[in-house]
């Protein structure tokens, strides 16, 4: 898949679940939506779960995207980079998506603020994961230097 085409479909997905999660969780926030199940509280054990859970998955996810990248030892290999940067858009992003969906679901079944505080936090973060070709450029850049030094001996040839 070429990369400009991978970072639109990309970007596709971030705007859809975004767009979607946020809707459900004002839908919930201003109580549009009610959830039957009678759980007025929960635990303490779970909001400390979900606040461990929140607070090591978001560094944990950008720092798995982090290593993910570093691992290329060919950044010339369009490629190879290509689909390394959809893997560790994806790794990361499904973590970060993991996180916001359970804090509003248990936000939804509480109504406790601070699910609320780290379902925001949890957004705040998605913008650390838009996707962008900053990744695949080092790729690029190398690719045309290869066509144009191709194209320069092509012409030097041409002139003999």
């Amino acid at each position: 898949m070429k990369s400009k085409s991978l970072v639109v479909n990309l970007k596709r997905l971030f705007f859809g679940t975004f767009i979607i999660q946020a809707a459900f969780f004002v839908s919930f926030a201003f109580k549009w939506i009610v959830i039957p199940i009678d759980i007025s509280s929960v635990s303490v054990g779970m909001e400390s779960y979900a606040l461990l859970f929140t607070l090591i998955g978001i560094p944990g996810a950008l720092k798995l995207f982090s290593v993910i990248m570093n691992k290329n030892k060919h950044p010339e290999d369009v490629n190879l980079s290509t689909e390394l940067y959809k893997k560790a858009y994806l790794a990361r992003f499904g973590i970060l998506f993991l996180i916001a969906t359970l804090n509003i679901l248990l936000y939804a079944f509480s109504y406790n603020q601070n699910f609320m505080l780290l379902t925001l936090i949890t957004f705040t973060t998605y913008i650390f994961s838009y996707p962008s070709t900053n990744y695949l450029s080092v790729a690029k850049e190398e690719e045309e230097k290869e066509r144009s030094e191709e194209t320069r001996d092509e012409k030097l040839e041409q002139e003999k």
